[in-house]
């Protein structure tokens, strides 16, 4: 296991724990879902800046412990 993977383990663990309904129903606003989705459309066309593959690297890295966040959630609520 990576450093950056027992962070993630960790973090995505404390944040399902504070309020696991809560997490689980977490959803990104419509205006940054649409940001994310046309940095996605850039990345294909090959046209991002270095700012913009910087941001799309970090949505990705948040999107990774959420998604750990709310699988955790479901385990706890299941228990």
């Amino acid at each position: 296991m990576t450093k950056e993977s027992f962070i993630y383990d960790e973090l995505s663990d404390f944040i399902a724990k504070m309020n696991p309904k809560k997490v689980i129903n977490f959803k990104a606003s419509a205006a940054n879902q649409q940001k994310v989705d046309a940095l996605f459309a850039k990345q294909k066309e090959e046209t991002l800046s270095a700012e913009e593959k910087s941001e799309l690297e970090h949505y990705l890295v948040i999107n990774r412990i959420i998604g750990l966040a709310k699988a955790r959630a479901i385990k706890i609520t299941e228990a």
